[in-house]
């Protein structure tokens, strides 16, 4: 009997020992399985945010993506750059610190409505650059889907700005660029023809016909024309070209000669190259043509890079830089040695960096990675002066074999001092240099776009009304009206210029943009202040001059919460104190009803 239960008892423990053995097996598989499925998950996660990071940041329009509730949870480096802040001081916040015109809010039941509908949201905005700058932007909202840490699906919109004064200038500087490369063609006897074999259509450069002996329109462009012009020794030699064109799919140059129609006999060099579509497909034939017969010893020495540079280049205001895959200079033409200050002996032991001067680690990207020039660039010459290039890149092949780099820019530097005089200008008033209603508006944007749905905050607009100016005017002249309204601005600046923005809003009004506190006593005092300036006589020319004033004042958020209704109750407080013969009046509804009360036809449209 003790012998079975000893037997019993052994096997009692063995299978127990099994069970056990397995059970802990279990358990720790399925604890290795689920840490490996969390690692999996977490790296899965890691890579897709480390592409969706990659991709931002090849986008070279602003990019971010906000939750639902408008917070912003990634931004792109050209989004950044344009908001002059870190990604820190982004990432996290609300779309609405964003200064624009633009209320995420608001429009959020269309913006919803046009996705549901279209699967896309687009709107036109205004961006306020902390430079003062006024930007249009295009906003396109796009719904996105992304996982989590965690696996959790959420829902996402990816916003694209585009910056629409950027494309205007570009538009406008391109018509520039046509009409200059009419020129260059002309000096360089550079002609060009395009055969689209989609529209089955083909086009002839000026240049072009006058190479072939015609005018403008005489003829139909042909390729035949082109092709039975050449001497019949070369025509086999034409024919090749475009065939090694086509079937190398890259360029090719040859030269050959011609007898034109008029009976010349050129010499010409042909660069062909042909365009195929995704799918193989041809597409279009371009050709260039350059006569150059004047040249010395064309048929050994002729290269089309250096004729450039020798006809062309040095007698224009464009840049010619050529340098190597290494980035290392092998020439350059006199506008960029009277800028750079480098010889061109020394040229060759110079980088290209050394030639563009000390530049930011976003222009030297450009520059030492991809040679992508969406935009000028500064340059600074050897008197520390910047200059504006807009550069445009090629790569060629030379006699010898090797790639060389061709950088060609135009120095557009007026144009943007002008376009930023014409904006300092729009935004200042001619007689008294003081800002503008324009620039009132703007401070006032910025303004609310920050401070709207801070409650501790405060402003008051005070608007002046000068009663007798034009009187001044028509009685004396209009000289004597500008150096009475120059006298009084600088008086009035000094008496209260130090309190906030003072503005000429019109010829015979002024406003004060005035952050206070809630307290009305300091703007009472600022409104004495202004009515004992304008007490006394201003000396024009041995005449004394005294006008009369009233001030209209309008508090946010006491009277209104938005830039327009600030603005619109300051002026409707100004006229009731004009029209009331008053110094000084507040603000208040029972105005509001009033003047709404005397509007033809107000009560019959309600």
């Amino acid at each position: 009997m003790l012998n079975e239960l000893n037997v019993f008892s052994e096997e009692n423990l063995i299978t127990m020992a099994v069970i056990l053995t397995i059970v802990f097996f279990s358990l720790v598989g399925g604890a290795g399985y689920h840490f490996t499925k969390m690692k999996k998950r977490r790296e899965e996660w890691q890579q897709t945010e480390k592409m969706y990071q990659g991709v931002f940041n090849q986008v070279t329009e602003s990019v971010i993506i906000v939750d639902n509730e408008g917070i912003i949870f990634k931004a792109n480096d050209t989004f950044l750059n344009y908001q002059g802040k870190p990604a820190d001081k982004i990432i996290g916040k609300s779309i609405q610190r964003i200064p624009m015109d633009y209320v995420f809010e608001e429009e959020r039941d269309e913006l919803n409505k046009a996705i549901a509908q279209k699967g896309v949201y687009e709107r036109d905005i205004k961006f306020f650059h902390k430079s003062g700058e006024v930007i249009p932007i295009h906003l396109v909202f796009k719904p996105l889907k992304m996982r989590d840490k965690k696996g959790c699906e959420k829902s996402y919109l990816i916003i694209t700005g585009k910056d629409l004064k950027k494309a205007n200038e570009k538009d406008a500087y391109i018509s520039q660029q046509k009409e200059e490369l009419l020129e260059i063609q002309r000096l360089a006897h550079l002609g060009y023809w395009e055969m689209n074999y989609l529209t089955k259509k083909i086009y002839w450069s000026r240049e072009l016909y006058s190479i072939l002996g015609y005018e403008e329109g005489e003829v139909e462009p042909n390729l035949d024309i082109i092709y039975w012009m050449a001497y019949e020794d070369d025509q086999n030699r034409v024919w090749k070209a475009f065939l090694r064109a086509f079937q190398a799919q890259e360029k090719v140059d040859t030269h050959y000669r011609i007898k034109n129609n008029r009976g010349e006999i050129r010499d010409i060099y042909l660069r062909v190259r042909h365009y195929f579509t995704k799918d193989n497909e041809h597409q279009r034939t371009i050709g260039i043509l350059q006569d150059v017969t004047k040249q010395v010893d064309l048929r050994e020495e002729l290269n089309a890079q250096l004729v450039f540079t020798d006809k062309v280049l040095n007698n224009s205001r464009l840049l010619f830089i050529e340098f190597n895959n290494a980035f290392e200079v092998l020439s350059i033409n006199h506008v960029v040695h009277q800028l750079s200050g480098i010889n061109y002996d020394e040229v060759e032991d110079k980088n290209l960096r050394d030639i563009f001067g000390n530049l930011k680690r976003l222009h030297r990207k450009f520059i030492n990675e991809n040679l992508d020039f969406k935009k000028p660039l500064p340059f600074k010459d050897h008197k520390g002066n910047i200059h504006y290039i807009q550069w445009d890149h090629a790569t060629f092949t030379r006699r010898d074999g090797k790639n060389t780099n061709i950088l060609l820019g135009i120095d557009v530097t007026d144009t943007i001092e002008k376009r930023k005089a014409l904006e300092a200008a729009f935004i200042q008033d001619p007689i008294t240099k003081l800002p503008n209603r324009y620039k009132l508006e703007q401070v006032l944007g910025n303004y609310f776009s920050k401070c709207k749905n801070n409650s501790e905050k405060h402003l008051a607009l005070i608007f002046i009304h000068l009663e007798g100016l034009h009187t001044v005017g028509d009685a004396f002249g209009q000289t004597i009206e500008d150096q009475l309204i120059q006298s009084l601005s600088e008086q009035l600046y000094d008496v209260i210029g130090k309190y906030g923005l003072l503005v000429r809003r019109y010829s015979d009004q002024f406003a004060l943009f005035y952050p206070c506190d809630s307290s009305i006593k300091i703007i009472l005092e600022i409104c004495q202040m202004i009515t004992d300036l304008l007490s006394n006589p201003f000396i024009i020319e041995r005449n004394a001059f005294i006008l009369r004033n009233h001030i209209g004042v309008s508090k946010y958020p006491d009277h209104a919460t938005n830039k327009e209704d600030l603005i619109r109750f300051g002026s409707a407080a100004m006229h009731e104190a004009q029209r009331l013969d008053l110094d000084c009046y507040f603000y208040h509804d029972s105005l509001g009803k009033k003047l709404k009360s005397k509007v033809n036809g107000y009560e019959l449209n309600n």
